[in-house]
């Protein structure tokens, strides 16, 4: 179940592209916590085509929670949103949920992703054992920003 923290900046296409991408998302999910604690996963989509993604159109990264704000500071969401986001990293479950940022240039939905049929661990799970299927870049999930540059982990 989707609990977006960003009422109304919403788009059909966000739905589709978290549904495709779901098991990459939630291993990003859970190497991210793994590695750098609590955070989220944030997308950039380069091309909202919601049938055929390919690997070319979207970067993954994960977000630790301290470097949320700065993440969002671009996109100038209301203070309100900003301090929701805030308390969800604070409280949600890493083994159980997902928080996901997805944007394409200045359009943003953040969610908060509950009762999964698949857990992030299990996705983590998934991804490592079929890594062929997958074509992600090693490093993708484990970019984050500091500082507004990427820096690799």
């Amino acid at each position: 179940m989707k609990y977006p923290i960003t009422d109304g900046y919403s788009d059909c296409w966000q739905t589709a592209f978290i549904r495709d991408h779901f098991l990459s998302l939630g291993h990003g999910a859970w190497q991210g916590y793994l590695t750098q604690g609590r955070g989220m996963v944030a997308c950039e989509v380069m091309d909202a085509i919601p049938l055929g993604w390919s690997r070319d159109q979207s970067l993954i990264q994960y977000i630790p929670a301290a470097a949320v704000p700065r993440y969002l500071q671009p996109y100038r969401l209301p203070d309100s949103l900003i301090h929701r986001l805030m308390d969800a990293l604070q409280t949600y479950s890493p083994r159980q949920d997902i928080l996901i940022s997805v944007r394409k240039d200045q359009q943003i939905e953040v969610d908060w992703l509950q009762n999964l049929a698949i857990d992030p661990p299990d996705c983590h799970r998934q991804v490592c054992n079929r890594w062929d299927e997958f074509h992600l870049d090693p490093l993708s999930i484990l970019r984050t920003e500091l500082g507004g540059d990427e820096t690799d982990i």
